[in-house]
C-alpha cells in the first residue's frame, strides 16, 4: 500500500480510486470528501477519467498488431533493429497501465472544466472517426470471407481466371470501380479468378491469387473516398491473416493473405501500380 499524506490532492484521490491506499488514510480522505465540496468533485472528476482511460486501454490491446511486430517475434530477436524497437515499446506501453489512466483524467479535468460541448460535438459530427469506423467494418467482412472462401477447393471463384476481360467488365459495373487486373507473377502469384462479395454494405470485387506453395491471397476494393493517399500502405493483422490497404482515385483497396508472409507489403505495391 502507498503512503500519499503530504502529497497533492489529486494524487492521493488517484491512489484511493486505484484501491492503492491504506485503511487509516481510506478513512482520513472519506471525511475530507465528506465536508469539501471542491474535494468532492475533483473525486468525481478522476473517477470518470479512470473509467475512460481504463476504456482507451482496452481498446488499445485489441487493436490489430503491426504486420512486422508479428514477423519480427516469428523471425525471433536480431533479425531487424528497427522492429525490435517497435517490439520493446509495444510492450513498455502495453504495461505501463498507468499513462493513459493519468492521461484521461486530464482530459476528463478538461472536459467537465467546459470544453465538453466543443471536444464531444466534433468526435460525434466529425467525419474523421465516421471514416475509420468504416474502414476498420469493410477490412474485418474481408477477412472473414477471405477465411471462408480460401479454403474452398473446386468454387475458389466465381469466374476462373480464363475468362479476365468478362471479370474486368463485370466487377467495374458492379462495384462501380475501373481497374485492370494486377500481374503478380512477378512476385510468385498465379492469378485464379475473381469473385463479387459485399462488405460495410457495399459491393467489394475480389481478385484471387495462389502461391506455388497453395497459398491463398486476394485483392478486394471498393468504392469509397475514406482512407489514405495512394502512396500510403497500412498494414494489420487480424488473427492468422495479414492485410495491406491502401487508397486511390476514390476506391478502397485491401490485400490480404497469411500474416506469416514477408513480402506482403511488396505484392501490395505492385498491386496498386498496375490495377
Amino acid at each position: 500500500m502507498q503512503q500519499t499524506r503530504g502529497q497533492a490532492l489529486e494524487v492521493r484521490l488517484s491512489a484511493y480510486i486505484d484501491g492503492e491506499i491504506g485503511e487509516a488514510e481510506r478513512t482520513e480522505l472519506d471525511a475530507i470528501l465528506a465536508r469539501d465540496e471542491d474535494a468532492k468533485a475533483l473525486f468525481e472528476r478522476l473517477k470518470a477519467g479512470s473509467s475512460f482511460g481504463d476504456t482507451a486501454f482496452e481498446d488499445f490491446l485489441h487493436d490489430p498488431v503491426p504486420l512486422a511486430l508479428v514477423r519480427q517475434i516469428k523471425q525471433g530477436p536480431g533479425s531487424n533493429p528497427k522492429t525490435e524497437r517497435i517490439a520493446a515499446t509495444t510492450t513498455t506501453v502495453r504495461h505501463a497501465r498507468v499513462w493513459p489512466r493519468m492521461l484521461a483524467a486530464s482530459a476528463a479535468l478538461l472536459l467537465l472544466g467546459g470544453g465538453a460541448g466543443f471536444i464531444v460535438g466534433t468526435a460525434n459530427t466529425g467525419s474523421e472517426p465516421a471514416k475509420l469506423a468504416a474502414a476498420r467494418g469493410w477490412l474485418d467482412d474481408i477477412a472473414d470471407y477471405h477465411r471462408i472462401y480460401s479454403r474452398q477447393k473446386e468454387h475458389l471463384v466465381e469466374v476462373p481466371a480464363t475468362e479476365a476481360p468478362k471479370i474486368e467488365t463485370w466487377l467495374a459495373s458492379s462495384v462501380g470501380v475501373p481497374f485492370k487486373i494486377p500481374q503478380l507473377s512477378g512476385k510468385g502469384l498465379t492469378f485464379e479468378g475473381a469473385r463479387l462479395l459485399v462488405a460495410n454494405g457495399k459491393p467489394v470485387a475480389q481478385l484471387v491469387y495462389r502461391s506455388a506453395e497453395g497459398e491463398i491471397f486476394a485483392i478486394c476494393f471498393l468504392k469509397s473516398t475514406a482512407g489514405p493517399q495512394a502512396d500510403q500502405f497500412d498494414e494489420s493483422i487480424r488473427d492468422d491473416l495479414g492485410m495491406v490497404s491502401w487508397q486511390r482515385g476514390g476506391a478502397s483497396f485491401v490485400l490480404v493473405g497469411p500474416s506469416s508472409h514477408v513480402g506482403m507489403q511488396d505484392i501490395a505495391e505492385a498491386a496498386a501500380a498496375t490495377i
